[in-house]
């Protein structure tokens, strides 16, 4: 089963994302545009995991989550990765306790290591995903329109919200766009006193 981690996202700040992706669509772009209902922000892909692995990876989860607080974040600005004028991955920046969340993905690499599953090289950027530029053969580079669209797009006036909800996710792909379905939950909440 092909699995990744990821930090949940409340329901209001999904639609908020997903409001940035229909302005940014209008730029006509070839792009594959995240579902709202798949929004989050990812700790950790895994790739293609036996089954029989599963315990303990949740063992290793809950171990990376416990004694970590819910953390306090906001939607940030939208950018692209690796740059916006030459767009491949086009995301929503997060602002707030990111520093934490930075350590939060660090403590389930960390917890996963002894597992086989060798932590990022590169530095954690907190950020969700909104859609990928299809990648075909000859394909145009991608419309001016959409270097612009970034540009000119602001942050979503979303309030700040608490995020506490890791996920151990088994992501199907189908024709269709993947499937995302929870193998295990982890709520976060301090260390009792």
């Amino acid at each position: 089963m092909r699995l990744f981690i990821a930090l949940e996202l409340p329901a209001r700040v999904r639609a908020a994302a997903t409001a940035v992706a229909r302005r940014l669509r209008q730029s006509g772009a070839d792009v594959k545009w995240v579902a709202e209902e798949n929004l989050h922000v990812t700790l950790k892909f895994l790739g293609e995991v036996d089954p029989s692995r599963q315990g303990e990876l949740t063992r290793a989860l809950e171990a990376a989550c416990a004694g970590v607080a819910p953390l306090e974040l906001q939607l940030g600005p939208v950018g692209a990765f690796p740059k916006p004028s030459r767009p491949q991955v086009i995301w929503l920046g997060l602002a707030g306790e990111t520093q934490r969340l930075a350590r939060l993905s660090g403590r389930v690499q960390e917890a996963l290591r002894p597992l086989g599953f060798e932590p990022e090289r590169r530095a954690f950027a907190a950020h969700l995903t909104l859609g990928r530029l299809r990648r075909r053969k000859g394909r145009r580079p991608p419309p001016a329109g959409l270097a612009r669209e970034l540009a000119g797009c602001p942050a979503p006036e979303e309030p700040a919200f608490w995020a506490d909800q890791v996920v151990l996710m088994r992501s199907t792909l189908k024709p269709t766009g993947a499937v995302y379905r929870p193998v295990h939950q982890v709520t976060l909440s301090p260390a009792e006193s």
